[in-house]
């Protein structure tokens, strides 16, 4: 037996987590400013640009890093071996930076974590078999199960960010069955 590494984007993601998470805790000051969004974009500034793609990188503490491993580690490289290298980096930035407009645009307070990355991944694995006039009954399961939870802890007081979940759920939806 041998190790191989046929899910680079996935391996590359995943160790920049965790190299983000061991160093943030040495410079919180200099990586937050790039891994942790601010609400408060300021339009002058270089770092609020590159914080739209960074935050997905850092994580506010174990749980949620290896709760969001745990589901992009199973997920990634069947979404990124359907659809390729190139494309699957394009639906990783684009549905950051959409996460991170609708977050600006709506709160002030931080984002931080790959969850929306992950909900994308959810929704794009129920539509990879799919055809063009079907609509699995998974995937319908999954918008009433994941999207209506949600919605539903959107109006709690748990520092998580639901709207993010919601942001990569519609870019999955995007990806999956309208940019096939």
């Amino acid at each position: 037996m041998k190790i191989t590494f046929e899910s680079k984007i996935t391996l590359i993601i995943t160790a920049l987590c965790l190299m983000v998470f061991v160093l943030f805790h040495y410079y919180p000051a200099q990586l937050g400013s790039v891994c942790v969004l601010n609400g408060k974009f300021n339009t002058g500034s270089v770092t609020d640009y590159l914080s739209t793609i960074g935050y997905i990188f850092g994580h506010a503490g174990p749980e949620h890093l290896l709760g969001n491993l745990s589901f992009f580690l199973v997920l990634s490289p069947i979404i990124e071996k359907t659809y390729g290298r190139n494309k699957y980096m394009l639906m990783i930035v684009t549905a950051a930076i959409f996460t991170a407009i609708i977050h600006i645009l709506f709160w002030e307070n931080g984002l931080m974590g790959l969850s929306g990355i992950v909900f994308m991944l959810i929704i794009l694995s129920t539509l990879i078999h799919a055809k063009s006039n079907e609509l699995p009954f998974t995937f319908l399961l999954v918008l009433l199960i994941y999207f209506s939870q949600e919605v539903y802890l959107s109006f709690s007081k748990d520092n998580v960010s639901h709207m993010a979940h919601l942001a990569g759920g519609i870019s999955g939806i995007f990806w999956g069955y309208f940019k096939r």
